[in-house]
Order: structure tokens, then sequence, then C-alpha cells
């Protein structure tokens, strides 16, 4: 796919608005992200619950019967990987929910970055993680957002539950997707993450889009394309939301700059990025 760079990229720029779950029992989930998680439901509509996490927001929707549409546990795999939360004690919220019967697919752990992390599922087998601490990048590209997270987690009480800290890609080439993100959708770069132990070469370039962060995971070892295809019921990770001010004219310097064709026309167009991820544009 060739990108077009000649439409007026300011009109794309955007910020994480809300990441798109479904589901197959609504009341379950539901009570997973409010009883469990702590989110707040700031809206509903027939088979949708929309929910304030914080920088962002979750939308819930009932799909019913379904899977999760070719989704892998490997990173490899293009397209949504996970969503983050910051919380101020990994262990002891790792500790709450496993008393509540959550799965875990990685338990509390240290990482690269100085962080502390843990993966778990909800009900429906959607990718989640904590994570404890501000993340040290070994490239620093905005001091500024840099220390914007280190105050965020000096203020952030020890017993703080979960907030929406980040939506997880992979993409196939670092660059077109900076190109991407960075030019078309104003992202700002806060820094990398090099993991030099890591034989498929795995590097993280955190990047800011309002109030929440893409995760961006590249690698020199060949990726495969993401599964995600119109029309599937599939639980799990469906959509990222993107703020725009307007969304006629985001869409089209999104196009221009390489994101396919608008798949579902109207009020909120839902278009996919360069790479095969899922883009729902809204003013909302």
């Amino acid at each position: 796919m060739t990108a077009n760079h000649s439409a007026d990229p300011s009109a794309a720029t955007a910020t994480i608005r809300h990441v798109e779950i479904g589901c197959r029992n609504l009341a379950r989930s539901q009570e997973f992200y409010t009883g469990l998680l702590g989110f707040n439901e700031i809206a509903r509509d027939s088979g949708v619950r929309w929910l304030d996490a914080g920088p962002a927001r979750i939308k819930l929707v009932e799909i019913g019967e379904g899977d999760l549409g070719g989704w892998a546990p490997d990173d490899l795999q293009c397209g949504m990987r996970h969503v983050g939360m910051k919380v101020g004690d990994v262990d002891a919220q790792a500790a709450r929910l496993r008393e509540a019967g959550v799965e875990f697919t990685t338990p509390p752990k240290d990482a690269h970055g100085n962080v502390r992390i843990t993966f778990f599922t909800d009900p429906d087998g959607t990718p989640l993680e904590f994570v404890e601490g501000a993340v040290r990048h070994d490239e620093v590209h905005s001091p500024e957002l840099a220390a914007e997270d280190v105050a965020a987690h000096d203020n952030r009480p020890r017993d703080a539950g979960p907030v929406f800290d980040h939506i997880a890609v992979t993409a196939p080439d670092l660059q077109e997707a900076l190109d991407f993100y960075g030019r078309t959708l104003g992202a700002k770069v806060i820094g990398k993450l090099v993991r030099s132990d890591d034989p498929r070469g795995f590097v993280i370039t955190n990047l800011r889009l309002g109030g929440a962060v893409l995760e961006l995971f590249t690698f020199r070892r060949e990726t495969t394309p993401s599964p995600w295809s119109a029309g599937q019921s599939r639980l799990g990770l469906r959509a990222v939301g993107l703020g725009v001010a307007e969304a006629p004219a985001a869409v089209g310097a999104m196009t221009a700059a390489g994101a396919g064709a608008v798949l579902r026309p109207g009020p909120e167009p839902l278009l996919i990025d360069p790479h095969g991820l899922p883009l729902t544009i809204t003013t909302r």
C-alpha cells in the first residue's frame, strides 16, 4: 500500500479515545470491568456499555457466541496485542484478582524498563496487563513526556486500582508505523525500549496520543499479518477508537497516508491502518 501525504496531516491529529472489547455476556463483562477493575459506567446503548477507565474508555459490545478471531499469543502477529493499565501495586492487585478466580497468563515479574508487570484475561480471553512504575526508556525522545510518567507514578497511591495506560500493537515496519502515527495522527514519541536480549530484535516504541499511550512493537524478525477482518463475530480486542476534531477530514488524511478504505461509513467510520489495525474514528 503506497502512502500519499498530499492531504493535510493536521486534519487527523488524534487521541486514543477508547478500546472496543467484544464479550459473550454483557452483564458478566460489566461486572468484571466495573466490579473487579473499578471502572465506572458512563453511558449505555442496546448491547453496549461505555466505561470510564481514566485517560480512555472501554467500550463493551455484546457479541454472543464467537471467538478471538484468530488472535494468537505471539507478539510477532500484527494488530492489537493487549490493553495495559497502571496500578499502584502489581502484586496486591494480582492477588485480589486471583482470589476472584481470574486467570493469569504471566505472574507478576520485573520487566525491562524498570517496571513490574503481570498479564491476565477477562472472562472472554481478552489479554490485559497491569503495570507498576514509570517506564525507564533506553532511548528517551521526549524528556517532558517521560517526566510526566515519572510524576504520575510518584503521585499514584500504593493502593491505587487500575487506570487505562496503553494499547499494545505490533507493526511490521517501525519507520512506516512512525510515519503514520506520528506524521499523520500527531503521536509524540516518548522513547524506546530496546530488548537486546531478545533474538527476535524486539523494540518497544511508546507514543503518546492524547492522554494514553500506543505501545508499538516491532521486530527484526518477520511478522505475521493481522487476523482481523470485517464482519467477524469477534470477542476480545475489536478496534481502537481515535478521537478527532472532524471525522471526514481525518479519514481523508489517513487514507492518503496509507490506511485502507472505509469499511463502515457513517458518523463513526471504521477503517484499518496500513498494517491491519482497525480504527474507529469518533468526534465524541
